[in-house]
């Protein structure tokens, strides 16, 4: 099973499996990002403005940490 139930009821998983579960806009920003894309590259890619790319990247992180936060703690 690649996830278990947190207290608050929220799915757990790895990060590898968390990136499958976000949005996919918020899955391919950190997917470029990791492989060492540069913002102006990210936004050209996912067709949003060069300034719009810090805050997808940030909510991303955000979807991302809610996902794997049982991890870290333990």
């Amino acid at each position: 099973m690649p996830w278990v139930r947190s207290e608050r009821s929220v799915p757990v998983v790895d990060r590898a499996a968390a990136l499958e579960l976000l949005p996919e806009l918020y899955a391919r920003a950190l997917r470029l990002r990791d492989a060492g894309c540069e913002s102006a590259e990210i936004a050209r890619l996912l067709l949003i403005a060069p300034e719009a790319v810090s805050s997808t990247l940030e909510l991303a992180e955000a979807k991302l940490a809610r996902l794997t936060e049982h991890d870290r703690k333990q």
